[in-house]
């Protein structure tokens, strides 16, 4: 095996017990770093778990938010649910423009772009948004004196599975926030219920 010259720069306190360590175990200070980088090297596998963990870990929380989700809408909602109203769609519609650009500002977000879509790659991970949905979605959360959603539109979306709306899954997703109001509560209560989350 050849052998190369390798310079580096640490603190004297390190290099002083880097030396005692190598006193200690009976090798020369070449031998005992050389030995120090090959096991470091042998496990080349950590970054693949550290990795494999947080992904596992991400999809778990989105599974706990999706499952506290429904929970919260059992909680509130009444055996006969009916499909979205305009009432109800105009209330679903200023709940989003609010907490999208309150959250959107927490973010730090300097592009409100940039921020739109994150959030639809976090709602495409319950339903995949067609090109006409995001543009839809695109002109209610960054266009201002927007049209809101229509109770058609949101029926529509959710396959009249009320429950289920993906953009509300999407912003629980994408904010973290435990403490999200259940479907209903917001088509009843609309933005009025943003300063609360």
């Amino acid at each position: 095996m050849t052998k190369s010259q390798f310079n580096i720069k640490i603190s004297s306190e390190l290099l002083r017990d880097i030396k005692k360590q190598a006193m200690m175990s009976g090798k020369s200070l070449t031998e005992h770093i050389t030995q120090l980088i090959e096991k470091s090297l042998e496990n080349k596998s950590i970054d693949y778990i550290d990795q494999s963990c947080i992904e596992k870990i991400e999809k778990l929380n989105i599974r706990f938010l999706n499952l506290e989700s429904i929970v919260k809408n059992l909680e509130y909602l009444s055996p006969n649910i009916t499909p979205f109203t305009d009432s109800e769609a105009i209330n679903c519609t200023e709940f989003m423009q609010a907490f999208f650009k309150r959250e959107s500002e927490l973010k730090g977000s300097n592009n409100i772009e940039i921020a739109f879509e994150e959030l639809v790659s976090y709602i495409n991970i319950h339903m995949e948004l067609n090109s006409d949905l995001i543009s839809r979605l695109r002109n209610i959360l960054l266009e201002k004196n927007s049209i809101p959603w229509t109770a058609k539109e949101l029926n529509e979306l959710v396959s009249d599975d009320k429950c289920n709306c993906p953009i509300r899954k999407g912003l629980i997703s994408w904010t973290g926030k435990t403490n999200f109001p259940s479907q209903q509560e917001i088509c009843d209560k609309g933005l009025f219920l943003v300063p609360n989350i």
